[in-house]
């Protein structure tokens, strides 16, 4: 019995040196990369954003992340430690898949992309997977969106929007280039990248006469996009009118009658000659659609007088009027309102209106407008209404910092004396909620006029 037992003995210390004396080493874990050829540059050339799928296995553990670099000549690492100093080329990443964009440097290149899994005992795969990707280079493409054409006629203002796209990543587009009127010539100016819209004034060469805006995109390897045009059709240009005047009548008017000759033949034996926009006609083609080339339009000028028919440019009001007067402008904008002005805006954040009141049916042929006592005893006319009728006649509430300039007198159509003509505290304002062309019956419009623009402005 002790012979047995000493031999068990010996076996069981045998068997327990043989587990402690020879432990079997770690096994590095395997990559493998979805698309893989056996040929490393037998795929076909494809665009330069990827997106590339790996992972990995580990026959006695688990693998707990890789690394990834498209350097083919970095430093093979058989170990990976984690610490602040991260080796150089390669980066550490959980994921599985990742989309590069891989940069341009000529027409045409190739990318080797290296991956190596890492397994919880720090072993990375010592030879990982590798694949080169011939990488071709795409053109971009900028095109003009539509709604955005440049107007018939312009003045020396004239805005430029684009949308741009490359199929190996928008922001391989380095630059956009455009030149005016002639594409053979050396005078390409360039545009920084992300920039999609444009305004000419007279520093940008534009010049009474006709032209053609042309524009191109330039990516990171040199490749330009097709030359887009505006205006779109070859066989036509946009004309651009050097202003004569300092004296803008912006005619926001579609209604067929005389008001605008009547507006002119005031307006000009009282201040000269004078540039008239009408940015309603032929269904408001002249009128730019960005915000910024009304706002510099404006800008060529000292005073504006705008007039409107019950469908007032609200907007383009909004927008403009107040960067005109910050810089010195003066204006008279006379305007009607339909019998709902719900949809229309209110003019209270660019006028001297606060609020418009109660809507007055109508105001009839004969009926007197006065102006404000501290007018009338300067010398300011009274108004008669020479039409049939004023239809929806909107009251106006003077903002706190504005004096009223005419309103009508007591009557039984309305109550109290609505005011209908009022003038800022800066006085560089004035506003009318009527059509003075209806109302000169008395032929005083004209003193209105003079008085407006010599004894306020």
């Amino acid at each position: 019995m002790k012979y047995i037992l000493g031999l068990l003995g010996l076996f069981i210390l045998g068997c327990s040196q043989n587990i402690t004396d020879s432990p079997k080493p770690n096994q590095p874990p395997v990559t493998h990369l979805a698309l893989r050829s056996v040929a490393p540059d037998s795929l076909q050339p494809t665009t330069s954003k990827q997106t590339l799928h790996w992972w990995g296995d580990d026959p006695d553990g688990r693998v707990i992340g890789f690394i990834y670099t498209f350097n083919p000549n970095a430093f093979n690492y058989a170990e990976w430690i984690f610490s602040d100093a991260i080796p150089p080329d390669w980066t550490f990443t959980t994921k599985t898949q990742e989309t590069f964009t891989l940069r341009l440097a000529g027409t045409d290149t190739s990318y080797t992309f290296w991956v190596k899994a890492i397994d919880d005992q720090n072993a990375a795969d010592p030879v990982g997977a590798r694949q080169t990707y011939p990488i071709i280079n795409s053109s971009p493409v900028v095109q003009f969106p539509t709604g955005t054409d440049v107007p018939e006629s312009t003045f020396t203002v004239a805005n430029f929007s684009w949308l741009a796209t490359d199929l190996d990543g928008d922001d391989t587009i380095e630059k956009f280039e455009y030149v005016l009127d002639d594409t053979l010539s050396s005078g390409w100016k360039e545009i920084a990248a992300g920039t999609t819209s444009l305004t000419l004034t007279a520093a940008e060469g534009l010049t009474e006469g006709a032209h053609a805006f042309y524009l191109r995109a330039v990516d990171v390897a040199g490749a330009r996009s097709r030359i887009v045009r505006m205006p779109r059709d070859a066989n036509k240009s946009w004309y651009v009118r050097a202003p004569k005047s300092k004296f803008l009548v912006i005619d926001d008017y579609n209604i067929a009658d005389n008001t605008a000759s009547f507006y002119h033949g005031i307006l000009r034996p009282l201040v000269g000659e004078i540039e008239v926009w009408d940015i309603k006609r032929n269904n408001r083609a002249l009128a730019p659609v960005s915000s910024e080339a009304f706002q510099k339009t404006l800008r060529l000028f000292e005073r504006i007088f705008w007039y409107t028919d019950t469908e007032p440019n609200l907007e383009k009001a909004q927008v403009s009027i107040p960067e005109f007067l910050e810089g010195g402008g003066k204006i008279i904008m006379l305007a009607s309102f339909q019998e709902f002005t719900s949809n229309q805006g209110d003019p209270l954040d660019f006028s001297p209106v606060d609020s418009l009141g109660a809507r007055i049916q109508r105001i009839t042929r004969n009926q007197l407008i006065l102006p404000a006592p501290a007018f009338a005893n300067t010398g300011w006319p009274q108004l008669r209404v020479q039409a049939a009728i004023i239809p929806n006649v909107f009251p106006l509430a003077p903002k706190i910092s504005a004096d009223t300039l005419y309103a009508l007198p007591a009557g039984p159509a309305w109550q109290g004396t609505p005011v209908l003509g009022v003038v800022d505290g800066t006085s560089s304002f004035v506003f009318f909620g009527v059509p003075l062309a209806s109302a000169d019956g008395l032929g005083t419009v004209r003193l209105v006029m003079e008085k407006i623009l010599n004894d306020i402005f």
